[in-house]
């Protein structure tokens, strides 16, 4: 009887475990101009703080007359990951992320474990949580999104250029803090990818970032987030490598033997290939995949050629913004898409592309 009592207990248990779901629930005091539905999108990447896509959605509901909704869903990865709730206004689908907008989301760090209520409302024409129970690092990510909203405002609008330098410094400064003191790194990940110019800060503060991502491989070893942080930081190095010159890179003028054992391997390079020259060129005229490189950047729209060159010219995402007078998400959207259509992965690759097809036309 003990042994079959046991065994319900554990079998209990299972189905239980196994059932686990993401809950959602609350109520939103809704405005007229506001759809009564509510959106729940799964960003599989920290790179989709700053993405929306329907693709992302995970799953829906209807916002009942009284204001109370539920989302209940087993769809869900186990472990932690970056959500986003969001609603949105008559026909408009779209969400803003400008921190000068009214927003209609909020995002959220939770598990197939967590159960969240939260009451809000969409007064003022934006979506505000007023009410949120059930996850603390929730609850961080949102105290850093009302900060960092609060102090990008500052930064709106005409400013002189030595207030601006210093009100984007003071916002670095903060995202810094709030990724160092972060109990759990993936707040502190949330925080860091609000880091409009990361290739300039990364030039300046490169240990925080070789000290984050030590961080973050001992607390999370495998996981799509931290594979991701490790590519960012892989094309942030890329970057230096680029624009600066790196110790050991280039020989110094002092380096008397180094360079004439360069010169010597160099000749005798040219001596062996010599030979074969204009059979090489020859073929690579009729055989070289190189010949569709033109047809994949007159593809491009003459924007994205512009952004193109001023990346080759080693311009950083916010000084392309600021050439061109657009938004930096806007440069950003430009070059995910250029790196799309050109099938390359890095900035070094796309500048390395645009190398090749401007030495071409130049007959080089």
């Amino acid at each position: 009887m003990e042994f079959k009592k046991l065994v319900y207990i554990i079998l209990s248990l299972f189905i239980a475990s196994s059932s686990s779901a993401l809950e959602i629930k609350g109520t939103i005091d809704l405005s007229e101009q506001w759809q009564p539905k509510v959106f729940l999108a799964l960003l599989n990447s920290p790179n989709d703080i700053f993405v929306a896509s329907p693709d992302f959605i995970i799953a829906e509901t209807f916002i009942n007359p009284d204001g109370s909704f539920e989302i209940n869903t087993q769809s869900v990865p186990d472990d932690e990951r970056f959500y986003r709730l969001y609603l949105v206004q008559g026909d408009n689908a779209s969400v803003e992320f400008s921190a000068t907008q009214n927003k209609n989301y909020f995002h959220l760090l939770l598990n197939r474990q967590s159960e969240i209520e939260l009451s809000a409302t969409t007064r003022n024409n934006s979506l505000e949580v007023t009410v949120l129970n059930g996850s603390d690092d929730t609850k961080a990510i949102f105290d850093f999104d009302e900060k960092f909203q609060e102090q990008s405002s500052e930064l709106s609008g005409q400013l002189p250029k030595a207030q601006s330098t210093f009100l984007s410094q003071e916002l670095e400064t903060f995202i810094h803090s709030v990724v160092a003191d972060a109990k759990n790194p993936y707040v502190g990940l949330y925080a860091l990818y609000h880091i409009e110019d990361k290739e300039t800060d990364f030039l300046r503060n490169s240990d925080f970032y070789f000290n984050f991502q030590k961080r973050m491989e001992d607390e999370f070893p495998v996981t799509p987030y931290t594979e991701a942080y490790s590519a960012l930081l892989d094309e942030l190095i890329g970057f230096r490598e680029f624009v600066c010159e790196m110790p050991g890179v280039q020989p110094k003028w002092k380096d008397w033997v180094m360079i004439i054992e360069a010169v010597i391997i160099l000749i005798l390079i040219v001596i062996l290939i010599g030979l074969f020259q204009q059979l090489k060129k020859i073929r690579k005229q009729e055989n070289d995949p190189a010949n569709n490189l033109k047809p994949l950047y007159e593809a491009l729209t003459l924007k994205q050629q512009e952004i193109l060159g001023l990346l080759a010219a080693g311009k950083t995402n916010k000084e392309i913004a600021q050439e061109l007078f657009v938004e930096l998400s806007t440069v950003k959207t430009h070059i995910n898409n250029i790196y799309r259509q050109l099938g390359v992965s890095t900035r070094k690759e796309a500048v390395d592309f645009h190398n090749s097809v401007k030495n071409r036309n130049q007959g080089v």
